[in-house]
């Protein structure tokens, strides 16, 4: 509106100017001169309006500029460059806190998986050998037995007795087979092996070579892989010097 009114004002003026030199002029002006004059006048017409429309703009334009300039002032980049920064630290704090979750449960799975087997296994050995006690409460009196027998077949006493020693011992021998026990009884000769043999006395005569077995004594006991009892037998051993047994019979 403010532009049409000033187009109008401007126009008005123009007239002015026109209708005077109209009045100085003795002779009126003809159809043709009336048309070029009015477009003339609409010609100055569109000019104003569009000068004015061009001020117009450049005003606003002038006014975006100065609210931008305003805005990228109050803009902080440095503050947006920290928060940055910090957000970047938190994500890297926090993948870091993943990662050593992620190791504490691998080791509690690991360990998880180590305890299974070791239960496992104890419990495989304790079945194994739940047995264990009683079957040890037997060495005594199928040993017993066993040297009642020898003794009986070395004297030749009565047979009758003999056979009878020899189905109870035969008996409770396949009962301890049955459990998974095995016994110990190592031959003369045999090279004395500390897992399986207790040398309770030593023969220096010079028989046999150091550390062999020269008799058992007593027969020891297996159960599956485990030793219940080590046979306890004779070692032999470095015969003693001369000077030695000279003085000793001395």
């Amino acid at each position: 509106m403010g532009r049409k009114k000033a187009g109008e004002k401007a126009l008005t003026k123009a007239n002015n100017k026109e209708n005077k030199e109209k009045e100085a002029v003795t002779e009126p002006p003809t159809k043709g001169e009336s048309d070029e004059v009015q477009k003339q006048q609409e010609k100055l017409l569109a000019v104003v309006e569009e000068t004015l429309a061009k001020v117009e703009e450049r005003k606003e334009l002038k006014e975006l500029i100065t609210k931008f300039d305003k805005k990228a002032k109050d803009f902080k980049f440095k503050d947006i460059i920290e928060q940055n920064a910090q957000l970047l630290e938190a994500v890297k704090n926090a993948e870091k806190e993943r990662d050593d979750y992620l190791a504490l449960l691998q080791r509690f799975k690991a360990d998880f998986e180590n305890y299974k087997k070791r239960a496992q296994k104890q419990a495989e050995t304790n079945v194994r050998f739940s047995s264990e006690k009683i079957i040890s409460k037997i060495f005594e009196p199928i040993e017993d037995i066993d040297r009642a027998i020898k003794f009986a077949q070395k004297n030749n006493h009565d047979t009758v007795p003999l056979e009878g020693l020899t189905i109870i011992y035969q008996k409770l021998s396949r009962i301890l087979e049955d459990e998974g026990v095995k016994i110990i009884n190592p031959v003369e000769g045999e090279k004395f092996d500390p897992r399986f043999h207790e040398a309770i006395v030593t023969d220096r005569s010079g028989r046999f070579e150091p550390d062999k077995v020269v008799k058992t004594i007593e027969r020891g006991y297996m159960l599956n892989d485990r030793v219940l009892r080590a046979a306890k037998i004779m070692v032999s051993a470095e015969t003693a010097p001369e000077s030695s047994q000279e003085q000793n019979e001395t």
